[in-house]
C-alpha cells in the first residue's frame, strides 16, 4: 500500500465508505431525537408525562446501549469479519423498530447500534491519500441524520418521528449488502487468495503483480502484529501500545466531555430559554450548519493535517462554549432584565453555531480515525471496542449530569465545564498527538514502534544506573 497502480480505481473505496457510513444517519438521528421528542413529552403529545429527571434518563440511555454493541462488535469483528459485523449491526435497530409499534415508551429504552468496526473498516480499505476523507463521511452522515430530525421532528407526530428515525436502519442494511470484506481480516487468518481477491476488487485493479507486491507488504506487518497476543492484557501491558492508548483516551475525553451529545439532545430547550428565535427553527439552522461543516471537513482532511484540524477545532470549541456560558451567567447569576438580555440574545445562537462548526471540522470525527490508525491489527478490535466503551461511559456521564448541574449550579456552569475540557485539549493535542496524514497504516505503526523501542532502551539504561 505504498504506491498506487496506474490501472487502479478508487470508486469501490468511495462507494463502500459511503455505504458503511450511512449507518451513522441513524446514529445522528438517535442523538438528536430528544431535542424534538422532549417537548412532545412535556406537552402531552406523546401521551406520556415525564419530569426533567426522567428526561435526563431518556437522553442518557442511548450511550448505555452502545456498551453492549461494543462488546458484541469486538467479538463479531474477530470471529466473522468486518463485513458480516456491519450487516449484523442492522438487527438492534430492527428490534427497536418492532418495539416502537408495540409500545411507544419502549423507544425510551433505545439502544444505539454503535458497532466499533465501521471506522476500522473504512480505514482498512482506503488508500492513505483518501483515508481521512472517507473517515469523515461518518460525520457527514451523522449530520444528515441530525438535520432530518431537527427539520422534521418538531412538525410531525411522536410516532411518525420514531418511524422516520428507525427507517434509516432498513436503508442502511440494503446499502451494505454488496460491500467487500477487509483484506486485513483474511490476512490475519492466513487466507491469502481471498485477501488478494478482495484487495484487487477494492483497489479496482487487474494488475496481479502490483497487487501481490502490496499484499506482501501488508502481510508482513500483519504477521508481525499477530505474533503478539490479541488480548486486553496485551494492550495494557505491552509498551508498544502505550502512546496509542493515552492519545486515544485523551481524544475521547475531548470528543465527548466538550458536551456535543448533551447540546444536540437539549438543543431546542436551550434556545427556548436563551433566544427570541423559535427553538425548532434554530434547530433546523443548527442542522444545516452542522451538515455544511461536516462536508467542508471531508475536503479539508485531504489537504490539512489531523493535528492542525484538531487544534483549530479545540480552540474554536473552547471560545464558543465560553461565550455561551457568559450569556447564561448574565441571565442566571446577575438576572439581567429581559430587555437587556434581548440586546445580546445573539450570543448563544452564535456561540452554539460556532461550536457546531468548529467541533465538526476536527473533534467530531478525527478521534475515530485516529483510533483506527494507531493500533495494529492484533489489538485493533479490542482497542476500538474499549475506546468506544469509554466514549459511551463519558457520553452517559455528560448527558445524565447535564440537567442536575444546570439546576443546582446554573446553566453557565455546564458550558464553562465543557469549555475547560476544550482548553485542556489545546495543550494535549499540541504536545502528545502525532500526525498520521499521508501515511499508510503500516507506516503509522512503524513510527510508533520506533518510539516504543527507544522508550524500552531508555528504561533499561535507567534500571542499570
Amino acid at each position: 500500500m505504498c504506491s498506487v497502480s496506474e490501472t487502479s480505481s478508487r470508486s469501490v473505496q468511495y462507494l463502500a465508505g459511503l455505504s458503511v457510513s450511512f449507518a451513522f444517519t441513524f446514529t445522528g438521528a438517535v442523538l438528536s431525537w430528544p431535542s424534538p421528542a422532549i417537548p412532545k413529552f412535556k406537552n402531552g403529545e406523546a401521551n406520556v408525562q415525564i419530569t426533567d429527571e426522567q428526561s435526563s434518563w431518556v437522553v442518557a440511555l442511548c450511550p448505555l446501549g452502545a456498551l453492549l454493541g461494543c462488546y458484541f462488535g469486538q467479538v463479531l469483528n474477530e470471529k466473522v469479519g468486518r463485513r458480516r459485523t456491519i450487516l449484523a449491526s442492522v438487527l438492534p435497530g430492527l428490534i427497536a423498530l418492532n418495539l416502537v409499534y408495540k409500545d411507544a415508551m419502549a423507544y425510551v429504552r433505545r439502544e444505539k447500534h454503535h458497532w466499533c468496526g465501521k471506522w476500522d473498516y473504512c480505514c482498512e480499505i482506503a488508500d492513505k491519500e483518501i483515508r481521512g476523507a472517507i473517515g469523515m463521511l461518518v460525520q457527514v452522515m451523522m449530520n444528515i441524520g441530525s438535520l432530518l430530525v431537527y427539520g422534521i421532528g418538531p412538525f410531525v407526530s411522536y410516532t411518525v418521528l420514531n418511524s422516520i428515525v428507525l427507517s434509516f436502519v432498513i436503508l442502511y442494511g440494503f446499502a451494505c449488502l454488496w460491500v467487500p470484506e477487509s483484506p486485513y481480516y483474511h490476512l490475519k487468518d492466513g487466507r491469502l487468495a481471498l485477501a488478494k481477491k478482495e484487495f484487487m476488487f477494492i483497489k479496482g485493479t487487474k494488475d496481479d503483480k502490483w497487487a501481490s507486491e502490496q499484499l506482501a507488504i501488508m502481510r508482513s506487518h500483519v504477521v508481525e502484529s499477530m505474533a503478539n497476543k490479541t488480548t486486553t492484557k496485551e494492550l495494557f501491558t505491552n509498551v508498544r501500545y502505550r502512546k496509542a492508548l493515552y492519545v486515544v483516551a485523551g481524544l475521547k475525553v475531548l470528543q465527548y466531555m466538550t458536551g456535543t451529545c448533551a447540546i444536540q439532545a437539549y438543543l431546542e430547550p436551550i434556545f427556548r430559554q436563551s433566544s427570541s428565535v423559535s427553538g425548532p427553527y434554530v434547530s433546523i439552522v443548527y442542522g444545516f450548519v452542522q451538515l455544511a461543516a461536516g462536508i467542508t471537513a471531508t475536503f479539508l482532511t485531504g489537504c490539512v493535517g489531523r493535528r492542525v484540524l484538531m487544534l483549530t477545532s479545540s480552540i474554536g470549541v473552547a471560545i464558543s462554549l465560553t461565550a455561551v456560558g457568559i450569556y447564561f451567567f448574565l441571565q442566571d447569576y446577575y438576572q439581567l432584565s429581559a430587555q437587556t438580555l434581548s440586546s445580546i440574545s445573539a450570543i448563544p445562537l452564535v456561540g452554539v453555531l460556532g461550536f457546531n462548526i468548529l467541533y465538526s471540522i476536527g473533534l467530531g470525527n478525527l478521534p475515530y480515525i485516529m483510533q483506527a490508525e494507531l493500533f495494529p491489527i492484533n489489538v485493533k478490535t479490542v482497542a476500538s471496542s474499549l475506546a468506544t466503551m469509554m466514549a459511551a461511559i463519558l457520553n452517559f456521564f455528560v448527558t445524565k449530569s447535564y440537567q442536575g448541574i444546570k439546576e443546582f449550579f446554573g446553566h453557565y456552569t455546564v458550558f464553562w465545564s465543557f469549555a475547560s475540557i476544550a482548553y485542556f485539549g489545546i495543550f494535549f493535542i499540541y504536545f502528545f498527538v502525532p500526525e498520521t496524514k499521508g501515511k499508510t497504516l503500516e507506516e503509522v505503526q512503524d513510527n510508533l514502534n520506533v518510539e516504543a523501542v527507544e522508550m524500552e532502551r531508555l528504561n533499561r539504561e535507567k534500571q542499570k544506573e
